[in-house]
């Protein structure tokens, strides 16, 4: 079983993210999802950037579902809109809340939460009973949550896009969260035998 792997619709931002070296020490492989055969299933973890085409992530709904299944990991970011996972309840919001949202839960007093803290989002998530609220809009719905569904697995998925503004102008914000986040994705999220 490979660590974190990251899905690519080939954009010019999620490229040039993925082929920086700091980020690129982090992930196990990078997967094209325009193309047929292409699998996640050995994957641990896999990272569902914000812009993902919504054909594309369905197609990969069934192999995200067995992730998930089986204890693995899904790490969701951007607007919502792509129809997977059902459970997802996403409302669209002015982007903004930079420097306003609040941290909670495991990003609480850590450099990861910090650094989202700096970004804007694009809505916010009806977070599903007993998920943990990374961040929250100042009136109190979810930026970010983390959930282990009685199903398996973790889910964790955000409306902030660091991936885009980093890919595209190098956003000093996205850097610093990216360069948190990864490292906490890796050694906090991931199975020990997977580090």
């Amino acid at each position: 079983m490979t660590g974190l792997v990251a899905l690519t619709s080939g954009s010019a931002a999620e490229t040039a993210t993925f082929a920086e070296p700091r980020h690129r020490a982090h992930l196990d492989a990078v997967v094209y999802t325009g193309a047929t055969g292409n699998s996640i299933d050995d994957a641990a973890a896999v990272w569902v950037p914000e812009g993902t085409p919504k054909r594309r992530l369905s197609r990969l709904a069934p192999q995200l579902e067995a992730l998930l299944g089986r204890g693995g990991i899904v790490l969701m970011f951007g607007e919502q809109q792509g129809g997977w996972p059902r459970s997802l309840r996403w409302t669209f919001r002015p982007v903004g809340g930079a420097g306003k949202t609040r941290v909670g839960g495991a990003w609480l007093g850590t450099e990861v939460g910090a650094a989202a803290q700096a970004l804007h989002h694009h809505g916010v998530l009806e977070a599903p009973d007993g998920a943990e609220i990374l961040l929250a809009a100042p009136d109190g719905p979810a930026v970010a949550y983390l959930h282990r569904p009685t199903s398996g697995g973790t889910l964790m998925v955000s409306t902030i896009d660091p991936l885009a503004h980093y890919g595209h102008t190098r956003a000093p914000a996205s850097a610093r969260f990216l360069a948190a986040f990864l490292p906490w994705v890796t050694t906090t999220l991931l199975p020990g035998s997977l580090r």
